[in-house]
């Protein structure tokens, strides 16, 4: 055998693999689309589909055909979430996160129907995630914070590291980090951060009497 057809083997042994993989692929993603399809019928199976609003039918009837319209689920998981079937409004985003795992919207959107659900370790790990993958969305850091705060609140001592990290990320927008690093310190201590905090929040808000109000309280107590 020349080297010459040795080298034109390999070629064509290297473009067969290349091909199998892309069917395979091809295959894996129609089936799981296929499955998702199955699923998001299934959350109708009691509802008469021709009463539907107009709308919802028309995404209900996308997703039947097209289980990778995200607007689709969107539309759909909020006539769910309205008509107050929570569950089925959560399994929707989860299927559309199936499609799109790192789309900031259905995240925040997940964790937002995870937390009216209960469900404070799922809308944790949603926020964690968009804060992961898109630094910037300002509120999920807020919102983080307010979930340890208030439905978790075992885990509000990792509260001023996730605000700083917001902070970090966005330094142009300090402003909206510094106000509840103030009142987090506040209200669980130390004394002496909170004034720090509250000091650089007058810096940036110079009108904001109620900080003013705040840190002369805190000083007033050493």
């Amino acid at each position: 055998m020349t080297k010459k057809l040795k080298i034109i083997l390999i070629v064509v042994a290297i473009i067969l693999i290349a091909g199998g993989l892309l069917v395979w692929k091809t295959w894996n993603w129609q089936g799981g689309m296929g499955d998702i399809r199955n699923y998001v019928t299934s959350l109708f199976a009691g509802e008469k589909v021709e009463e539907l609003p107009a709308d919802v039918k028309e995404a209900y009837e996308t997703l039947k055909n097209d289980p990778s319209n995200t607007s689709a689920y969107i539309k759909v998981a909020a006539w769910k979430r309205d008509q107050g079937q929570l569950a089925d409004a959560i399994k929707l985003y989860e299927a559309a996160l199936e499609v799109k795992p790192d789309d900031t919207l259905l995240l925040m959107n997940s964790a937002e129907l995870y937390t009216r659900n209960e469900q404070y370790a799922e809308a944790a790990g949603a926020y964690v995630k968009v804060i992961e993958s898109n630094p910037k969305w300002l509120a999920a850091y807020r919102s983080l914070a307010d979930l340890y705060r208030y439905q978790m609140p075992e885990r509000k001592i990792e509260i001023p590291s996730i605000l700083k990290k917001g902070l970090e990320a966005n330094s142009e927008n300090e402003l909206y980090f510094v106000g509840p690093l103030a009142i987090y310190y506040k209200d669980f201590g130390p004394e002496e951060e909170a004034i720090r905090w509250y000091e650089r929040l007058i810096e940036l808000d110079p009108e904001n009497t109620t900080a003013k109000n705040e840190l002369e309280e805190l000083k007033n107590k050493q």
